[in-house]
């Protein structure tokens, strides 16, 4: 399936036979897989999980806080509606969702690539050659606790000669590193094959993300700062823990972070 390809019904039925979604609705373009995701769970209380909502294209793709996700054809955007209860997770454990995303999206992106730099930044972005190939926003339905929409987009045969001046020096697709087209179909597949199967470890109460995000962590071992709340801490990132959160080395002594938006870290790049 190339850049200006449309997912065919054997497309769609494909991605149900593999993988562990029950339902994918498929649109040529949308403002916002979540956005569309969030305005169907609020009219359908019975929404077929896990559902994959696609886009060829997104015209205003959201990322976190006020931040938004650029995106041209070629891109891979698509939101995954999850329920909590059904996956044999627990509410306390949906803060890791994000993380095992990102090291869900960077798996897949590895099997096309895989000598080039690939890093995961906590808590939801992909890294490739120290640039950001891909983004994570998990969010809560109102009133629907039971329910994760998984927001997730990559960067696969799109370019950024078009982009925001702000982005294009930062961003990075796989096409500009491998240098052909990929096949965004079947690393959907093997996206939604790994998070299956991270899910499953969590659940089943495994050590998963001190098994997995160590060697890939962007932060360790660098001066970070980090927004929480209304505050700068700046200290040295230590990695994260077995809960998710981001450790920190401050003047105080080690702190650890559940949330926040990393404003900076030591090579100067932010986010």
């Amino acid at each position: 399936m190339n850049q200006h390809s449309s997912l065919s019904m054997e497309d769609l039925d494909r991605l149900t036979r593999s993988t562990f979604l029950r339902e994918v609705r498929y649109h040529s373009r949308l403002a916002s897989t979540s956005t569309y995701a969030l305005e169907l769970l609020s009219v359908e209380r019975q929404v077929t999980c896990p559902s994959l909502i696609y886009a060829e294209e997104q015209t205003t793709g959201r990322g976190r806080g006020s931040n938004r996700w650029w995106s041209n054809r070629g891109g891979l955007t698509f939101s995954l509606v999850l329920e909590i209860s059904p996956s044999g997770l627990t509410t306390e454990q949906t803060p890791l969702v994000s993380l095992l995303s990102g090291l869900s999206v960077m798996k897949a992106c590895q099997t096309e690539l895989p000598r080039a730099d690939f890093s995961v930044k906590w808590p939801n972005d992909v890294y490739l050659s120290h640039r950001k190939l891909a983004g994570i926003l998990v969010e809560i339905p109102p009133g629907r606790a039971d329910v994760l929409v998984i927001g997730i987009g990559i960067n696969v045969n799109n370019s950024f000669r078009d982009a925001p001046p702000e982005i294009r020096d930062t961003a990075i697709s796989l096409t500009e590193v491998g240098g052909r087209e990929y096949d965004s179909l079947s690393l959907l597949e093997r996206l939604l094959v790994s998070l299956e199967e991270l899910l499953s470890q969590l659940a089943r109460g495994e050590n998963v993300i001190e098994k997995n995000w160590p060697p890939h962590c962007l932060l360790t071992g660098k001066q970070t700062t980090l927004k929480s709340g209304p505050h700068l801490v700046t200290g040295l990132c230590l990695g994260i823990d077995a809960r998710g959160a981001l450790r920190l080395r401050t003047p105080r002594g080690e702190e650890r972070f559940f949330g926040g938006t990393v404003e900076s870290w030591s090579n100067g790049q932010g986010t």
